[in-house]
């Protein structure tokens, strides 16, 4: 599902989407916490509109994983809570309901429902565009300063002179010495473009040639390269990029709009 083929209420729901009056966005400007407030308004209006998780935590015919109980539990935990009752305790400090408690309960799993009915049919798409740099690498590394010294060690290297973990123990550094030069397995993606674009070259086992990236020398041996595959980790992963592109095309739909109602009048911020 693209951009364009996206229900038109979700599409166009940075547009839509009530503004903050002017007490709140001062208070929230004030605090570094607008853009935070916007995304999970955005991601709540996502979930309240789209069917989709609804009916899936409340589909008869499913086995839910949690109970009510169990869900209150869980989520009580990952905030340090030990009980029911602390949590209760929690919710009255807050001023919650338990309306909105059991909405907070369920929020993460109504969005991932959300998320997956709209947004799967483009992450084998993605994934194939993309495919290459998800690609895991591992491979050893030991950084330098001096590139005459990175020169002249990879000479020494590729007459057998001298060993990679030799060269490891006698002149690495920092994190390359705790991790005993060895970088990964990580993904293509996560390295620094330059590097990802010079390791992509090598074949595993290649000893490759001293490389200046951003003022630092490496030279570096590519172990293995594993070639991506669609797995769920990383179908969620996808799942989660998709819709963090589309939060942050609706988030700048909210700003502009903003920017906006500031410049027809500086003191008010009307909530539409």
């Amino acid at each position: 599902m693209s951009e364009t083929s996206l229900p038109l209420a979700i599409n166009e729901l940075g547009a839509d989407l009530p503004l903050p009056d002017s007490e709140l966005l001062s208070n929230l400007a004030a605090t570094e916490l607008l853009d935070v407030y916007l995304q999970r308004r955005l991601l709540e209006a996502l979930v309240a509109i789209h069917p989709s998780a609804a009916e899936v935590l409340h589909d008869e015919d499913a086995e839910p994983e949690q109970g009510p109980e169990e869900a209150l539990l869980a989520y009580g935990r990952r905030r340090g809570l030990v009980d029911l009752e602390a949590l209760d305790v929690w919710r009255r400090s807050r001023g919650l309901d338990l309306d909105q408690l059991e909405r907070l309960v369920h929020f993460d799993a109504s969005l991932a429902a959300t998320t997956e009915a709209l947004w799967h049919p483009q992450v084998t798409s993605l994934f194939l565009q993309e495919r290459l740099s998800y690609d895991q690498v591992v491979m050893s590394m030991v950084r330098f300063d001096d590139p005459d010294l990175a020169t002249e060690l990879f000479f020494q290297l590729q007459e057998g002179e001298l060993s990679f973990p030799s060269l490891v123990e006698n002149y690495s550094q920092g994190n390359d010495r705790t991790n005993r030069g060895v970088i990964g397995p990580i993904r293509l993606k996560q390295l620094n473009p330059l590097l990802a674009k010079v390791v992509r070259r090598y074949a595993p086992g290649e000893l490759i040639p001293p490389h200046d990236i951003n003022g630092t020398v490496h030279l570096m041996r590519v172990e293995s390269l594993e070639s991506a595959q669609l797995d769920e980790p990383l179908r969620q992963q996808l799942l989660g990029q998709l819709r963090g592109q589309w939060l942050t095309r609706q988030l700048a739909t909210l700003h502009s709009r903003l920017q906006g109602e500031l410049q027809d009048d500086p003191t008010t911020i009307s909530r539409r």
